[in-house]
């Protein structure tokens, strides 16, 4: 049996990250520090590009538990 992807525990690592993202943008709009700004910027993307794998590996996994 093939292991599941998206398992409860990828779940709440999944809903985590997507907290931080938040934070991340939230703190965005407050900094005084342009320093702080691109690397706020260059983890915002770094983070959303995880979750775009994770949520396209979720997907994939269940088109293929469909057939």
């Amino acid at each position: 049996m093939k292991n599941q992807f998206y398992t409860e525990q990828k779940h709440r690592e999944t809903m985590n990250s997507v907290d931080m993202l938040e934070g991340l943008i939230n703190r965005m709009c407050v900094t005084n520090d342009i320093d702080e700004l691109r690397h706020l910027l260059t983890s915002s993307m770094c983070s959303l590009s995880e979750l775009y794998v994770v949520e396209r590996e979720k997907l994939k996994e269940r088109f293929s538990s469909d057939d």
